[in-house]
Parts: C-alpha cells; sequence; structure tokens
C-alpha cells in the first residue's frame, strides 16, 4: 500500500525528516490551540452531561473540520518534501511551473470540493444513523486522495480537474488502498497529523506510478 510505503520511505531517509517536521508541528500547534479555544468558548460554561456530550462530539467532529480546511492547502505546504521524496526516487524531476494565481485558483477549488464532500457525508450520516462512520471515512479518503496526491500533480502542472481525471482514466487498486487507508488515518486526532507527511510520500509515489 502506498500510504504505508510513503510512511515507511519517509522514516528510512533522515534528509526528509525536516521537510516533514516544520509544518506537521505548525498544524498541530494550531489543531490543539484551536481546539482549546473551541473548548473555552463552547464547552466551559455548559453543565457536566452537556460538557460530556459537547467533548464527545469534538472529538468525533472537530478533527474531520480541521482536516477539511487543512487538506486544501497540502499541495502548497508540503511541495518541497513531496520534491525531495521524487529526488530520492532518481530520474528527471518533472516542473511545469503554475502562476500564483492557479495555484490559488486550485487551493479554492480544493476548499470548495472538500467542503462538499463533508456537508455531503455529514448531511447523509445524520439520516442514515449506524452508517454514518463509514460515510465519513469515505468522505476523507476522497480528500485524501485528491489532496495527498496534489502536490506530484501540480509540479507537472495539472490541477484539480486534470488530476481527477488522470486517477479515473487509469483505476488501480493501489487508488482505493490508499484513499482507505489515508482516509481512515486522516480522522484519527493527532495521529492524522502526525502522519500526514508520510501520507504526502505515498501520495508521491502513487502519483508518480499513474503519471508514469
Amino acid at each position: 500500500m502506498d500510504a504505508l510505503k510513503g510512511i515507511g520511505f519517509l522514516l528510512k531517509h533522515p534528509r526528509l525528516w525536516p521537510l516533514a517536521l516544520v509544518p506537521g508541528l505548525i498544524a498541530s500547534v494550531l489543531y490543539l490551540v484551536l481546539g482549546v479555544l473551541g473548548w473555552q468558548r463552547y464547552g466551559a460554561g455548559l453543565e457536566e452531561g452537556a460538557r460530556l456530550a459537547a467533548f464527545l462530539l469534538y472529538l468525533v467532529l472537530f478533527p474531520f473540520a480541521f482536516y477539511l480546511l487543512s487538506s486544501s492547502f497540502l499541495g502548497i505546504v508540503f511541495d518541497p518534501l513531496s520534491k525531495e521524496t521524487e529526488r530520492l526516487l532518481g530520474g528527471s524531476l518533472p516542473t511545469c511551473p503554475l502562476s500564483f494565481w492557479q495555484l490559488f485558483g486550485d487551493t479554492c477549488k480544493r476548499l470548495v470540493l472538500n467542503a462538499t464532500i463533508a456537508l455531503v457525508a455529514l448531511g447523509l450520516g445524520a439520516v442514515s444513523g449506524p452508517l454514518a462512520p463509514v460515510l465519513g471515512a469515505l468522505g476523507a479518503g476522497v480528500i485524501s486522495l485528491l489532496d495527498y496526491t496534489s502536490p506530484a500533480f501540480l509540479r507537472r502542472g495539472l490541477t484539480l480537474g486534470a488530476q481527477v481525471q488522470k486517477l479515473r482514466k487509469k483505476p488501480d487498486p493501489h487508488i482505493v488502498s490508499f484513499a482507505i487507508v489515508a482516509g481512515l488515518l486522516s480522522l484519527i486526532p493527532f495521529v492524522g497529523l502526525f502522519l500526514a507527511p508520510g501520507l504526502i510520500v505515498g501520495g508521491t509515489l502513487l502519483a508518480r506510478r499513474q503519471l508514469s
């Protein structure tokens, strides 16, 4: 599985660690700060029973909401890590630079798409009962597939629309397995943030093979 291979590849190459550590550390601090501020704002004044319910809701929804917002920027934030991964894999490094506005437009499209997927998953989950976690995981899987592979696609000048077409034209069991594993890992509080750099490496491995 490319998701697990990416994590292993990152652990075996210390020269990648600085490129993975800084963005991951920033995201972890932001995650913690937003969680604490949200709890102080909405949870501190509740009664004991309501506070427990709010805390459980926070554990379920906040990781997904934070991942929804942050994943849209993965292609830009982790591009140096993805680029160095391709250098280590050998061969020529493809470069087809996009303008600032092209990158900005692509990020906005990803944010809208991720928000749409999340709202659909949450809406269907609200009426489906026991299927809610499954729908959430499916939504996170689609988002993970598109966002963790995005640096390699953007480096080749392929924005969201072209990326989706490329992935659809070459169906591959690796695509499904990556989406499932990365989506599930991304929903685990802190674990998803900690493993995000490894999943970026795994997404680079998957995209590189799909585009070869």
